[in-house]
């Protein structure tokens, strides 16, 4: 029997060009622009108007500045994908309803991240790199209550536009592993410009968005490394007081004796832990894992697929692990297999449009 496939017209919105110049016009300035304005720092007489008032604590101001921030930019991509038409099937991959999104998924990432981060302390410990010594009192939980909220907002919202939007966009017309590479090359360059960066940081840093990509397309869950993304800032930022990406918290729970901190391949004075070779080693087992456990599954052909139909797809996301689909999914599955298909060429057909 003859297998007829109608060809999609050309879509300038699903060029990679347009879809990285679209993630850095709008996540970068649009949406990150007002809570520059309120609460970052900026360039302008008006950026940061919260950090100017005479009151608020040096930690809080830090915990603003840099994480708090960034919540339109966490609101703006709820708008971006659930507005256009076109991008509601993005939004329907970040929410709870999708399949993946439990929140075992999100409390394994918080754990896989802290033993990620903790592990990479350890070592510059050991290395005699670092020293720390305890600087905790119960009166400033609240503080880092409200640290942890903040560095999830950030955390969430670098994943949610990259891993995200970028990831499910590109993975339209493209390749999973175009889309994987993509964004994590992206993800690193994003970091090019914080204080103390160097040629390895951004290296390790791309390397870290490779393996987050890798992570969110093994669970079939974005609140996987959302969870990792959040602990792993969270832990050496306001639990052990490094520098994440080159940012030192005012308050931490250990604090750093910075005066006997050294350079080595283990850690970087300026980066933290993210300038040495332990995170290096640690992000890339991370999508070592994820590979293997991909192939033992038989999963590894899903990396040469593209998205079916998006703007109809009831999960906006790549196969789940047959042992993740619940009788909602093959339903949902059923019924989507009556409008579009994917060849075994990877071309992509849809007879309801």
């Amino acid at each position: 029997m003859e297998n007829t496939i109608e060809k999609r017209p050309f879509d300038r919105h699903e060029l990679i060009v347009w879809i990285l110049g679209v993630t850095v016009i709008w996540y970068m300035f649009i949406c990150s622009l007002p809570g520059e304005l309120l609460m970052g720092e900026g360039h302008t007489p008006f950026s940061g108007l919260l950090q100017k008032l005479d009151y608020m604590p040096d930690a809080t101001r830090f915990t603003m500045m840099y994480y708090l921030s960034t919540v339109t930019a966490f609101i703006g991509v709820f708008l971006y994908t659930g507005i256009p038409k076109r991008n509601r099937f993005i939004l329907r991959s970040f929410l709870p309803s999708h399949p993946g999104n439990t929140v075992k998924a999100l409390l394994l990432g918080l754990l896989v991240g802290f033993v990620m981060n903790f592990g990479c302390i350890v070592c510059a410990l050991i290395h005699g790199d670092i020293h720390l010594f305890l600087n905790f009192a119960l009166m400033q939980i609240p503080f880092y209550i409200f640290a942890l909220v903040c560095v999830f907002i950030q955390s969430s919202t670098e994943e949610l536009w990259t891993r995200g939007f970028m990831y499910e966009r590109i993975n339209v017309r493209y390749p999973l592993w175009v889309a994987i590479l993509v964004n994590g090359v992206f993800f690193g360059l994003l970091h090019a410009f914080n204080p103390g960066v160097s040629v390895f940081s951004v290296v390790e840093i791309c390397v870290c968005g490779l393996s987050f990509s890798l992570a969110k397309w093994y669970t079939g869950s974005i609140w996987f490394p959302m969870g990792i993304h959040t602990a792993w800032n969270f832990t050496q930022n306001f639990l052990f007081g490094l520098p994440n990406s080159g940012l030192v918290s005012e308050a931490s729970i250990f604090g750093l004796d910075a005066a006997s901190a050294r350079d080595s391949a283990v850690y970087n004075v300026g980066f933290g832990v993210e300038g040495a070779i332990p995170a290096l080693i640690a992000d890339a087992l991370l999508g070592i894992i994820c590979l293997a456990l991909a192939a033992r599954q038989g999963r590894m052909g899903e990396l040469l697929q593209r998205q079916v139909t998006p703007g109809k797809d009831p999960e906006g996301a790549q196969p789940l692990p047959p042992q993740a689909k619940t009788a909602a999914v093959k339903e949902a599955e059923e019924e989507a297999a009556k409008w579009h298909y994917i060849d075994s060429n990877n071309e992509e057909g849809n007879t309801n449009e």
